[in-house]
């Protein structure tokens, strides 16, 4: 059983499955009788369906179609064809089925595999989840998250809260941000770029905010148009299907009416640190 950003995923899977480190704490043994919240099925098969409505592609990875008739194509390598198939048009049913040609089990045999056979971000999506490239901590007992742009300093800022605040770090590169029991809550997930933290705990999300390297420490709050500025091209939608995009964008446009954001012009350093606190402090109550 998986557990990502509070869903659990069980996987029904006809091959044996090798652990690795960044699944580690997303995966249990399932209890007896346990059902996920999604059916993950891989189901070999003779051959996949035929091509249709290409919208993007990658080296590996073919987008078909929209919204719910969506589905992706991967391959092992960019000059080969592709060896499995992932319809999302079964997700209504509470299941997503992959197909797969027999063979290519080495490409699928490892626990983060099958986040890539998911297109997590559209998995967690039909949940009501955006995810965010972001670094994620955990200060007093709620969700900060830091987002920017690669190479900004989102996991910096993180591990200077860790020595200067006392805050752990859930993760260092990506968070799900989804509303559970009526609030926004954060969620670690598989993923942590350079840090390597990689933590499936959650915190009750206090403040989002958006990083920028200055040469002096300065925090003011954002709104609208200039949030969404920040906001929107760390947020991880697959932008060549319209329906995705639609519903990703309402739920950050949700997001942003119902949590604080901050942008956050730093040096990476202590006061910083201090700066960042004492205006969440002053604002949320913390």
């Amino acid at each position: 059983m998986m557990e990502l950003a509070g869903v659990r995923v069980a996987a029904d899977v006809p091959f044996g499955m090798h652990e690795s480190t960044p699944t580690a704490e997303f995966f249990r043994p399932a209890a007896e009788d346990e059902r996920g919240d999604l059916e993950l099925e891989l189901v070999p098969v003779d051959r996949l369906p035929e091509m249709f409505d290409v919208r993007y592609e990658e080296p590996r990875r073919i987008y078909a179609g929209e919204g719910e008739g969506a589905g992706t194509y991967f391959k092992a390598h960019p000059d080969l064809p592709p060896y499995a198939f992932v319809s999302r048009r079964t997700v209504k049913d509470g299941c997503l089925r992959c197909e797969y040609l027999p063979g290519n089990e080495k490409y699928m045999d490892y626990a983060d595999n099958l986040l890539t056979l998911m297109d997590l971000e559209a998995t967690l999506l039909d949940f009501g989840a955006l995810l965010l490239h972001a670094s994620l901590i955990r200060w007093q007992g709620k969700g900060i998250v830091f987002t920017a742009p690669s190479g900004t300093g989102k996991s910096t800022q993180a591990s200077l809260w860790e020595q200067h605040a006392g805050a752990e770090v859930l993760n260092g590169d990506r968070a799900a941000l989804r509303v559970t029991d009526g609030a926004w809550r954060a969620y670690g997930l598989p993923y942590a770029g350079t840090s390597g933290i990689y933590r499936n705990e959650s915190a009750p999300l206090a403040a989002v905010v958006a990083l920028r390297q200055a040469g002096e420490n300065r925090v003011r709050r954002i709104r609208g148009a200039e949030a969404f500025r920040y906001l929107y091209p760390e947020t991880m939608i697959h932008r060549w299907d319209a329906e995705f995009e639609r519903r990703a964008t309402d739920l950050l446009l949700g997001l942003m009416g119902e949590a604080p954001v901050w942008l956050l012009e730093c040096r990476p350093d202590g006061e910083a640190v201090a700066l960042m606190k004492e205006t969440i402090q002053k604002e949320t109550e913390l």
